[in-house]
């Protein structure tokens, strides 16, 4: 018998992303604690829900069946629990979806900006990257870099450069004759390539290590483990706090961030609101980011 709701709602994220770190991105919680819980449902039910391979899970024949189950079980619950409330438009939260560290490095730390200029509108966030089906899920906006196609239905707007640069703990040595490890991230495999020859020119690369996911490399880059390449908005408030350095500091890299929403984002007066405060906040990042560190941050659209 399972005695807990949480541990199915574990068992169904890890069965959707068919990932565990992936499950524990979207659920806020380490890969670990997944790999636990669903560990202690196996042994708590006497069955193997899932078969483990390299980098992904599949469901077993008896996970299959208690996902159905499952499915049907949270439909049931969410639809008894519509019945109790039903929120006015005003009170409707804002469903955002968006990449996961771009969320825990830049976004959360600026919500109670967002807040305390919109007191009437409530966020609820979703950490998840790449494309989004805005007809199976309930997101109303989805921030996204645009590496990928989505489709021409839906409704998009610009709102900000991406803007690069090379990033490392100020207790990394600099010599000319050091030799240095650089640090990838397998969701931007292609990240170091406008900055590679310029590494070179005054570093010599001992070692390359590539990590699963950005903040991973961003985390590494912090503990002195080599350089990084990070995202503006991602090490802003690391570089403010003395955590990171980016020795030759940014440029635009050709891509950009994007809201995407399966309505249009003029008619809602709370996609406006958000989208208007984005703007002006990633702006902000970037104009901080120029002030403070003037000589060494040099943001350029050309390489």
């Amino acid at each position: 018998m399972i005695r807990s709701l949480d541990a199915l709602r574990v068992f169904v994220a890890v069965a959707r992303a068919e990932n565990m770190t992936v499950a524990a991105e979207r659920l806020f919680v380490t890969p670990g604690a997944v790999s636990k819980r669903i560990r202690d449902l196996e042994q708590e039910l006497g069955a193997q829900l899932f078969d483990r391979q390299h980098n992904s899970v599949r469901l077993t024949t008896k996970g299959a069946e208690l996902y159905r189950v499952s499915q049907s079980l949270f439909d049931t619950l969410s639809s008894a629990l519509t019945t109790f409330e039903q929120p006015t438009a005003s009170d409707t939260p804002l469903v955002v979806s968006c990449e996961p560290t771009i969320t825990m490095q830049w976004l959360i730390p600026r919500l109670p900006d967002f807040y305390a200029q919109h007191p009437d509108i409530t966020l609820h966030l979703f950490a998840a990257g790449g494309p989004i089906d805005f007809q199976a899920t309930s997101i109303d906006l989805a921030l996204r870099r645009d590496d990928f196609e989505w489709s021409p239905d839906v409704f998009t707007y610009r709102v900000a450069d991406e803007i690069t640069g090379v990033v490392a703990s100020p207790g990394l040595p600099a010599s000319a004759n050091a030799r240095q490890t650089i640090l990838h991230t397998a969701s931007r495999p292609s990240a170091w390539t406008p900055w590679r020859s310029r590494f070179r020119q005054t570093t010599s690369i001992d070692r390359e290590i590539e990590f699963e996911h950005f903040y991973l490399s961003l985390q590494a880059a912090r503990a002195g483990l080599g350089y990084a390449m990070g995202s503006i908005y991602m090490v802003a408030d690391q570089i403010e706090a003395g955590e990171l350095v980016a020795p030759m500091g940014f440029i635009a890299d050709g891509s950009s961030y994007w809201l995407l929403s399966p309505s249009s984002i003029d008619s809602d007066d709370r996609k406006r609101a958000f989208r208007g405060w984005l703007i002006d906040a990633l702006g902000k990042t970037v104009q901080a980011q120029l002030a403070n560190e003037s000589e060494s941050l040099r943001v350029s659209t050309q390489i």
